[in-house]
């Protein structure tokens, strides 16, 4: 149950330096604070700062790596191609040249094979010519000397 009370003309006494010593240091506090704030926004922004340079460093040493690598890369396979290239143009050539050398030998042994056949020929020929010059030596001296 709630009573009800009837104030007549109350009388209240506030000692106002009192209350602005309060105040004052309130604001004191909340300016040392704010202080505060402002000095750790400071350094926040700092950081961040430090930390957008960081990034963009990064970025663009991560770039730059990256159009290096792309940039190598580029020039080993353009070497490696340029190199095949060599080689197969080398290749060629020496097959070319095999190819030529290996029809010369064919040549060469066919003109041996022709040869020994013409001295096997020749061969079969030298027995009956060194008879033949042996009888006729014969013969002669034979004429030569006297019978009686």
């Amino acid at each position: 149950m709630l009573r009800k009370y009837k104030i007549t003309n109350p009388t209240i006494e506030i000692d106002f330096g009192e209350i602005l010593g309060e105040i004052r240091q309130d604001l004191k506090q909340l300016s040392s604070g704010v202080s505060d704030l402002k000095v750790g926004q400071a350094r926040l922004e700092e950081r961040v700062n430090n930390l957008e340079k960081d990034h963009n460093e990064f970025k663009e040493s991560t770039s730059k790596n990256f159009d290096d690598i792309k940039e190598s890369t580029s020039k080993s396979f353009d070497d490696i191609r340029e190199l095949i290239e060599k080689n197969n143009n080398e290749i060629k050539e020496l097959i070319e040249k095999n190819s030529n050398e290996t029809k010369e030998l064919k040549k060469a042994q066919e003109t041996l094979a022709a040869d020994v056949a013409d001295l096997k020929g020749v061969k079969s020929l030298i027995i009956p010519i060194v008879v033949a010059v042996t009888t006729a030596i014969l013969t002669l001296v034979a004429r030569i000397i006297p019978l009686s």
